[in-house]
């Protein structure tokens, strides 16, 4: 009886945290699904090839590419895989202006 009463609850219980989990597994089955080891980047009207191992966390992908192009640094970055090949899109985000007083 105690497990037809725990059942349902665990039911719900999984059924709710099941959607939770599908959008983190999003982020982390990622590194599981992408079989290609390049990945295309493409950042300020430019693609290329990198290593798909660099291109899978922000932070990584920051400290790669700073060098290259500064806009990084606020920038929104996207992933997508598609038969397991990583794409990024690097998108520069628009920098609040100063003015003098």
């Amino acid at each position: 009886m105690d497990n037809e009463t725990n059942t349902p609850h665990e039911e719900n219980a999984s059924g709710n945290s099941n959607n939770d989990e599908a959008e983190s597994t999003e982020s982390t089955d990622l590194t599981a699904r992408v079989t290609d080891p390049k990945a295309t980047i493409k950042i300020e009207g430019q693609t290329f090839e990198l290593d798909a191992s660099l291109a899978q966390e922000d932070k990584t992908l920051k400290v790669v590419l700073q060098p290259h192009f500064a806009s990084i640094e606020n920038a929104n970055i996207t992933r997508e895989v598609k038969d397991g090949k990583l794409s990024v899109t690097i998108v520069k985000r628009a920098q609040h202006k100063g003015y003098a007083a």
